[in-house]
């Protein structure tokens, strides 16, 4: 599950081409990243705080110890086994955009009443875009991409939507299975891409975990709460574009593989990091 490749599938736009795909997606950043924590725990490297948005906030929240392992993979079974739209509606589908900040996501959205912000992903380190990503029905996000110039926006129909108001129906599919679920405070403060807070109680992090379907999320807030906690260092787990890509007011640190797990106690050392026994 982890090493398939289902590039194939996932640009075909027929979801038919591997039913698991919105499982297998998730399911496979999630345990790469929990894994690599693990791996970094046992080298006695632990976070002071985590912070995610979207499937990263749930990570962080299994990572620290808000919602159980196992718990949290039946979670995700159970989500992404929701239908990709009510029936009778049409399709919904994401669209990732490079968003250049002289015209503004209103200047994407407009008065469109069937495209919605998702998500704020970051800003681009050239200072002249940021990327977004957008939510709405595929008809809607197909001529917003025809309006633009060719590689702004990029429709992705197999995972159906997110983050958005049209994704009442998933919240009602998601809700009854997340009343059955155990959460716990976390072990280390969390943010999430949802509001300007640090969660420090379960029940936080429940809400949350709820509101991720309809409500958008946006990277800033991550990234204030973490600088606002006085974070040096931030280690960015599994494979990411972000550390190289976007503007943090911190030093950035990307591990995704075997060969970064040295390199990681040099980042630490160099930025000046005490390491706590145990």
């Amino acid at each position: 599950m982890l090493t398939e490749d289902f590039t194939a599938a996932f640009y075909s736009g027929d979801i038919s081409a591997h039913p698991d795909l919105r499982f297998v997606a998730e399911a496979r950043q999630a345990a790469y990243s929990i894994g690599i924590a693990d791996a970094l725990a046992d080298r006695g490297i632990r976070p002071d705080i985590i912070g995610g948005s979207s499937l990263g906030f749930m990570i962080g929240a299994t990572i620290a110890g808000a919602i159980d392992r196992r718990e949290f993979f039946e979670y995700l079974r159970h989500s992404t086994s929701s239908p990709l739209h009510p029936e009778g509606e049409p399709p919904q589908g994401i669209a990732v955009c490079v968003v250049p900040h002289t015209e503004g996501v209103e200047g994407f959205l407009g008065d469109r009443t069937d495209v919605h912000l998702a998500c704020e992903i970051g800003q681009f380190i050239d200072g002249k875009n940021g990327m977004y990503m957008f939510s709405g029905y595929v008809d809607a996000l197909r001529e917003l991409a025809a309006e633009k110039p060719a590689g702004l926006v990029n429709v992705v129909t197999v995972l159906g939507g997110g983050h958005s108001p049209l994704q009442q129906f998933r919240y009602d599919w998601i809700a009854p299975h997340v009343e059955t679920m155990t959460f716990s405070d976390p072990k280390v403060p969390l943010v999430s891409g949802l509001s300007d807070r640090k969660l420090t109680t379960a029940e936080e992090v429940r809400t949350d975990l709820l509101r991720n379907s309809v409500t958008t999320t946006q990277m800033a807030y991550v990234i204030r709460g973490l600088d606002r906690e006085g974070t040096q260092l931030a280690l960015v787990l599994g494979v990411s574009s972000a550390a190289g890509m976007f503007v943090f007011p911190f030093q950035v640190f990307p591990v995704a593989a075997p060969s970064d797990f040295e390199a990681v106690g040099s980042a630490i050392y160099e930025a000046g990091i005490p390491l706590s026994a145990g």
